[in-house]
């Protein structure tokens, strides 16, 4: 009899943490409610504690402050976000990183009605994609939205800085905005460190030992004609490009 007893004893602590573990999980699915008291741009707010929140998954232009120049869409993106966001009760979910290196908070940002702000901005064409792994959660809805602003031609895709640009204007204009710029992979490279895919005699995609995981082979973009997207960097005598994630690399 007292085996029955602690039978069922243990059987009943083992429901009752199961309750709890998914009473925890719930709430952590279902995010956490506060008010947003500024909208500092396109891509980041602020909370009623003070704390910055950077959107995840997107980039918006950016607010030129302290005597620089806005960038071209970033006044229409930190409007409409406005319109959305301040003063009012907003749901944050967090991903696989709680904080960047500057200490914002990411996020993905629902108002009371369902809408997805991350979402929302890139269906608009008022930011662009920017996925940053480990933090994936949404991606294809992200990636689907994006496709249809640039389908649609909405916002950013209409103007000249985001269309399509040939590699060797990164390399004779010295730029280092970002952007959308077409090249044929030459050959690859791979080391310790990370990959270099050659474009051209003076410039290659980098992609980082640590992003591996997320490519699944990066020799099968030799002899391929591509969209890189992203920031030109001169290191040394080459320019480069850092891709972090796939969806950096269109193959046309």
């Amino acid at each position: 009899m007292i085996f029955d007893h602690i039978k069922r004893f243990r059987m009943s602590r083992l429901v009752m943490g199961f309750f709890v573990l998914a009473f925890v999980c719930s709430v952590s699915l279902a995010g956490e409610t506060i008010r947003v008291i500024r909208v500092i741009d396109g891509d980041t707010v602020v909370l009623q504690t003070g704390q910055r929140v950077r959107l995840l998954g997107i980039n918006a232009p950016e607010i030129g402050y302290k005597g620089k120049v806005s960038e071209i869409g970033a006044k229409a993106a930190q409007k409409y976000l406005k319109s959305k966001v301040l003063n009012k009760n907003i749901t944050l979910e967090i991903d696989i990183e709680y904080e960047d290196k500057y200490t914002r908070r990411l996020a993905h940002i629902f108002l009371e009605n369902g809408l997805h702000i991350n979402e929302d901005m890139l269906r608009r064409g008022l930011a662009v994609l920017s996925l940053h792994p480990p933090n994936l959660k949404y991606q294809t809805d992200l990636m689907l939205a994006q496709g249809y602003a640039e389908e649609e031609q909405v916002g950013l895709w209409l103007l000249e800085d985001y269309q399509l640009k040939p590699i060797r204007l990164v390399e004779r204009s010295k730029r280092k905005k970002w952007g959308r710029y077409s090249a044929t992979v030459r050959k690859v490279t791979l080391s310790k460190k990370g990959a270099k895919l050659w474009l051209t005699k003076e410039s290659y995609i980098w992609v980082s030992s640590n992003s591996y995981p997320y490519f699944t082979n990066l020799k099968a973009y030799v002899g391929k004609t591509i969209e890189i997207r992203g920031w030109p960097r001169k290191w040394g005598k080459h320019w480069s490009i850092q891709v972090i994630h796939p969806s950096q690399m269109i193959v046309r």
